[in-house]
């Protein structure tokens, strides 16, 4: 009688479980639905380009489903399995002018994760050889079929998805980070480069830069494609990672938990950018692999790594540590912590990176002085080892920011709302975050959404950790038992509780911020059954319900969202080099809007130090040393240098900006009249000069549209010396006049007598 109230129970908490979860998968495909209507998906969706991209995408679907169809026949080898899984990738690449950038970054990606394999094993090809081990299932074959299509979307756009953030932080490295003041070459030089600021100020250039120096080697070939192409690598080995964490759990749903990580379009869309967030997660999963396997050395080396990739490390990879620092307290090993020899293992699978106990002393020696050079070199440029984080911290502690720099870029708005307007702030932003990602402050969420699958993967997450927490409870031989793997639950919570935590305190919040806490919750919610064994036949229908349920939307999702928004695919082209050109193409854009000639001028020499006074991310395709004024006085610059024409003059002096680059339209704005009478008062000050016209109109009222003018050093030295400036020559006189007269729209122009500096 006992067992068959138990097997009622079980049954009840199993369609208790169903229901809660088909209640949250209704409720998000309703309000995707909705966001893809009002965030303008569905208008974009008919657009030529993207129409395109959707058939193909279709082809890639048909492709995945005619191979498991005959899989007897297509699948009975594992060279068989291997050919008709690269055979796509490979195809699309060429297709789509990726191939060359593709094969190459593999091989550089394959050469770091062997350095690493060296250094945890001390065999040069111990990676080899466990990537030649590898076994797999019918069900992980299955899995790596559909999520083909996903890797196929990134990889068919990833040329033309530049976006604003991969243009400022890692794809012009060459020029913003490692390009040398003057004449040298070097080591010498190469490191004097890296530690220069090169008169960027915002504080996007002074974050961490560990991913830009791994991949330095990448970041001087002729095409932004190898770095993208990096990044494809990052994706696909978080997937790997998370296999092998969902494979050491017992009876965990494996090959459907790796195809639900393809439906997260926030790690996805990630994949096509040179932002740091997909490394960090890469590192921040294999800490926490490291940790499970008792190699505690490995696992800190793993964490210390990722503080020199992103600023918001700092608080996640810390809150690991902790999370496995609480760990230990609860199972009694807090002595031997990340030293310890950990619990013993049964050896029932591969794992690619050796089970030694103790972990890699060489490693976390390696780890702390690559993560020392790149934290010296945000202290050097800024004063502050971090940029943005905790900046009140270390300024209390004795740190101050160097001129001009102004690091408070993250704004904290929770205190300026009531208790009760702070409730409801949250709860409309967890709803819009997990359901309906629309609104002001959820546009870089809609970019990078996780998808309607989350919320029930969050509930499912939730049940299973708080079950084992309370297991923990227990007394007798069971407690031991239940803490074997209590850390996953507590590094969830403590992300979960921080993550939440973020969404009262940041004005703009990124759907990036929480692919850490997307993974910790697939994790728990496919590492353990999501149905009883008996239940097996039913969950086989559950399945092939949820399939099209979750997979079309998710499909769609990240096909019309990106940081670079709904691109469609890079034009196919059957006979090319197998890369897509870049800077050829930048040049027919610049020809044909009549921008060239002055294009060439700032590109002749990648030292030259430009402001851009036009819009962003396209100014930042000019190969030279480019900042735009949006970086200059808007988040995370520094708008004070508007106060005063002395400071805006400093500024130019410390940046040894050499030219000035003007757009009309841009400058009519509303919202850049403050640039445009900080233009005027250089102008009148004789700092403006030479200036260079392009796209002359047909009609002779009308002026050009561009302007560059060379900003005059001679004269910036009185304003840095704070000497009073001397009476302009006739010749800098005419300069002024005429950068006035285009600025004021041909009005009568009068050179105004201004004092020198106070």
């Amino acid at each position: 009688m006992n067992n068959t109230l138990r097997k009622g129970s079980d049954n009840r908490e199993v369609w208790g479980e169903k229901t809660v979860c088909l209640f949250l998968l209704c409720c998000s495909f309703f309000f995707f639905c909705r966001f893809f209507v009002d965030s303008g998906n569905g208008e974009r969706l008919l657009e030529k380009k993207n129409l395109l991209a959707l058939g193909e995408t279709g082809v890639f679907l048909l492709y995945s489903f005619f191979v498991l169809f005959f899989r007897k026949k297509t699948l009975c080898s594992r060279r068989a399995f291997l050919f008709f899984l690269s055979f796509p990738l490979l195809l699309v690449a060429y297709l789509h002018r990726f191939l060359l950038p593709l094969l190459l970054s593999f091989f550089y990606f394959f050469f770091l994760a062997s350095i690493l394999g060296f250094f945890l094993s001390g065999k040069i090809n111990d990676f080899l050889q466990k990537c030649i081990s590898f076994r797999y299932s019918e069900k992980d074959k299955t899995a790596a079929f559909l999520a083909l299509p996903f890797v196929l979307i990134q990889i068919s756009r990833s040329n033309i998805a530049l976006d604003y953030d991969s243009l400022r932080y890692g794809l012009r490295s060459a020029w913003i980070l490692f390009s040398p003041d003057g004449k040298g070459g070097g080591i010498l030089s190469f490191l004097q480069a890296f530690f220069s600021s090169h008169g960027l100020i915002n504080a996007v250039y002074s974050y961490p830069k560990g991913l830009e120096l791994l991949t330095a080697p990448l970041s001087f070939l002729p095409v932004y494609g190898f770095l993208l192409a990096f990044q494809i690598w990052i994706y696909i080995a978080i997937a790997f990672v998370l296999y092998f964490l969902l494979r050491d759990r017992k009876d965990a749903e494996l090959a459907l938990g790796i195809l639900a990580f393809f439906f997260f379009s926030s790690i996805g869309n990630m994949a096509i950018t040179m932002k740091t967030d997909n490394l960090t997660l890469l590192l921040q999963l294999l800490s926490l692999y490291f940790y499970g396997k008792g190699e505690r050395k490995n696992s800190l080396s793993m964490l210390i790594l990722t503080y020199s990739l992103k600023p918001t490390a700092v608080v996640f990879s810390t809150l690991l540590f902790f999370g496995f620092f609480l760990d230990s307290l609860i199972k009694g090993t807090i002595g031997t912590f990340f030293f310890g020899k950990g619990e013993p293992e049964e050896k029932r699978y591969f794992h690619p990176f050796g089970t030694k106990k103790k972990g890699s002393t060489a490693l976390i020696f390696v780890s702390l002085l690559f993560t020392c050079l790149i934290t010296l070199r945000t202290f050097w440029i800024t004063g502050l080892p971090f940029s943005t984080t905790f900046t009140g911290i270390f300024k209390a502690m004795g740190f101050s920011v160097k001129w001009p720099f102004n690091l408070d870029a993250h704004v904290d708005y929770s205190g300026t709302l009531s208790l009760q307007e702070t409730l409801l702030s949250f709860g409309k932003r967890l709803f819009f975050f997990l359901f309906y990602p629309v609104g002001e402050d959820m546009a870089h969420v809609g970019i990078a959404w996780s998808g309607i699958a989350f919320p029930a993967i969050l509930f499912l997450a939730c049940r299973n950790a708080l079950g084992m927490i309370s297991c923990v409870f227990l007394r007798g031989k069971e407690a031991k038992a239940s803490t074997k793997d209590i850390e996953l639950p507590l590094v969830f919570f403590l992300i979960s509780f921080f993550s939440l935590l973020s969404f009262v305190m940041l004005w703009q919040i990124d759907g990036n911020y929480y692919s850490l806490w997307e993974c910790l919750a697939l994790l728990l919610a496919f590492g353990s059954p999501l149905w009883k064994k008996e239940e097996e036949k039913k969950k086989r229908k559950w399945r092939i319900l949820l399939a099209p349920f979750l997979y079309l939307p998710a499909l769609l999702t990240t096909l019309l969202t990106s940081w670079a928004g709904a691109v469609g695919f890079t034009p196919i082209d059957p006979v090319n080099k197998g890369y897509y050109d870049h800077l050829s193409v930048e040049m027919e854009k610049q020809a044909e809007r009549g921008s060239l000639p002055l294009f060439l001028k700032m590109a002749e020499n990648p030292r030259n130090h430009v402001l851009a006074v036009s819009e962003t991310p396209d100014c930042y395709r000019i190969p030279c040393v480019v900042e735009s004024i949006t970086d200059v006085e808007g988040s995370g610059g520094s708008p004070g240098l508007y106060d005063d024409p002395l400071y805006f003059a400093w500024f130019l002096k410390w940046a040894k900006t050499d030219y000035i680059y003007i757009e009309r339209s841009f400058l009519e704005e509303e919202r850049e009249a403050r640039a445009k009478e900080m233009l005027i008062q250089m102008a009148n000050l004789g700092i403006l000069i030479e200036p260079e016209f392009a796209n002359l109109t047909k009609t002779q009222e009308s002026l050009p549209e561009y302007l560059l003018v060379k900003v005059n050093q001679s004269r910036l030295e009185y304003a840095w010396r704070e000497e009073p400036y001397p009476v302009l020559t006739k010749e800098e006189e005419e300069d002024a006049k005429s950068v006035l007269n285009w600025i004021d729209y041909g009005r009568e122009v009068k050179i105004t007598c201004v004092r020198g500096p106070r």
